[in-house]
């Protein structure tokens, strides 16, 4: 056999390879995808199955995402010591165990419990983006990574689709319990098709970092969860707890430039691209995941809205993962001759408009709802993906698990902020037509005073390519 062949027969060995990976990556992301979300459309008939208020309700997604927002970059900083694969299975294990335990919860605080383990598999998809870009040659990171992000967007029309059905047909129980099959599914394809590494990175865990930040997290959102409920002089204690939580959070920034090891490091994240592109994913969270609790909420009010049962909830959600499915490698052919802002931007002006639409719609047309929704889904997908990019601009090999995951945190901290605060919002206001103008409005508003500078994002001296990547 001449040189040519063996060479052609070990590049078709590799791409082979390549293509497993890819597929059980693809996996993991759609069975990630599912469960996080496909709570989502029956959080209203939870709320009245298990005798909960709207605000503690919202923690079936607020709680998930604050142990998401510490697990995120915990295990993006484990990953880039002890390899990429390793701590991805630990994430779908955790997973699984949160998904089982949710199956069987027999009372609320299990069941918000259950959600915050799943929330320790909240690096899934961060790491499935990290191993493509260390496994991958150059030319072909760019459209994996459009792929998973593809990915995700099935996983979530999934649980958009599927949950409200299962919930009707025999109960909420059986949405986890699927998701849990799913899961199960992935876990030994990623153990036999993605390789096995050493991390490339060395040092001690933040452990004290990490609980800080807990802290920081779970002040905000309890004393948001608290505000709606509290009056006269009750509102010191909400406003007490959101305090503390912010100058905690001061703290945590300042303690994290100092330690030797930190949870983050935050010099390696000081670049104007990474602070600038970070600011604006956490407006990306924020009208994203506001956006997921307030469908559902809205699209079954009898009075302002559709009036859907729990079975046809999902439904009204499901364009907007469509929309985040296109979304997704759309954003690498949007920035074609151009950089990342371009698909950023564009993004970020599509979710300001489904969002600003959702509200001012209303239950008046629900052709002209479900076209916002997509148009939030192709923001959504535009712009997880641009962000992706961006803050990989100038990340070492060292730390580009760090640079994904503390992108996916931030989303993720904007997301629990967005759920909350429209949780309290419709409480606070009320359930009529100026509760959920105001609703979808200040969600809308966070995103397009975000649109300038996703627009310009400081790229640096040089142009924006990945060393692994010949397309960005």
């Amino acid at each position: 056999m001449t040189s040519e062949r063996v060479a052609a027969a070990r590049g078709e060995r590799r791409a082979g390879g390549h293509r497993k990976a890819l597929a059980a990556l693809v996996l993991a992301d759609v069975a990630f995808a599912y469960q996080q979300t496909a709570v989502v459309p029956v959080i209203p008939a939870i709320e009245k199955d298990v005798g909960v208020s709207q605000a503690w309700g919202a923690w079936l997604l607020s709680g998930y995402l604050l142990v998401a927002t510490v697990a995120a970059p915990v295990l993006g900083r484990l990953a880039d010591r002890r390899g990429r694969r390793a701590m991805l299975l630990v994430g779908l294990g955790f997973f699984l165990a949160g998904s089982i335990a949710a199956a069987a919860a027999p009372t609320p605080v299990v069941l918000i419990a259950a959600r915050a383990v799943q929330g320790i598999g909240g690096a899934v998809f961060p790491l499935s983006l990290s191993i493509v870009r260390e496994e991958f040659p150059g030319d072909r990171v760019g459209s994996a990574t459009g792929v998973l992000t593809g990915a995700f967007g099935t996983g979530t029309a999934l649980g958009f689709a599927t949950a409200g059905a299962l919930t009707e047909a025999v109960s909420w129980h059986l949405v986890f319990a699927v998701g849990a099959a799913v899961v199960a599914l992935a876990i030994p394809l990623v153990v036999r098709w993605v390789p096995s590494r050493p991390g490339p990175s060395r040092g001690a865990l933040d452990v004290p970092g990490a609980l800080l930040l807990s802290a920081v997290l779970a002040l905000v959102l309890v004393g948001l969860t608290l505000l709606p409920q509290s009056k006269g002089p009750a509102w010191a204690v909400p406003a007490g707890l959101i305090a503390a939580g912010l100058a905690a959070g001061a703290f945590w920034v300042r303690r994290e430039g100092r330690v030797d090891e930190p949870l983050i490091d935050l010099r390696t994240l000081r670049s104007p691209a990474q602070v600038w592109t970070n600011g604006v994913t956490v407006a990306i969270g924020y009208a994203l995941f506001g956006t997921f609790y307030l469908v559902p909420q809205f699209v079954g009010n009898g009075t302002e809205g559709f009036g859907a049962g729990t079975g046809t909830v999902g439904l009204y959600l499901l364009p907007l993962a469509v929309g985040q499915i296109l979304g997704g490698p759309a954003a690498k052919r949007l920035q074609k001759g151009g950089t990342p802002r371009r698909p950023l931007a564009a993004g970020m002006a599509l979710l300001a408009a489904g969002t600003a639409a959702c509200g001012a719609i209303g239950g008046s047309s629900r052709p002209a709802f479900l076209a916002a929704a997509f148009v939030i889904g192709c923001g959504a997908g535009l712009t997880i993906s641009a962000s992706g990019t961006l803050v990989n601009v100038e990340a070492d090999r060292e730390h580009a698990g760090v640079s994904t995951s503390v992108n996916s945190t931030v989303r993720r901290v904007g997301g629990g902020l967005g759920s909350q605060a429209s949780a309290a919002i419709i409480l606070l206001v009320g359930a009529g037509r100026s509760g959920w103008l105001t609703a979808f409005g200040l969600a809308a508003l966070f995103a397009l005073v975000s649109v300038p500078f996703a627009a310009r994002v400081p790229l640096g001296g040089g142009p924006v390519t990945d060393p692994r990547d010949g397309h960005f």
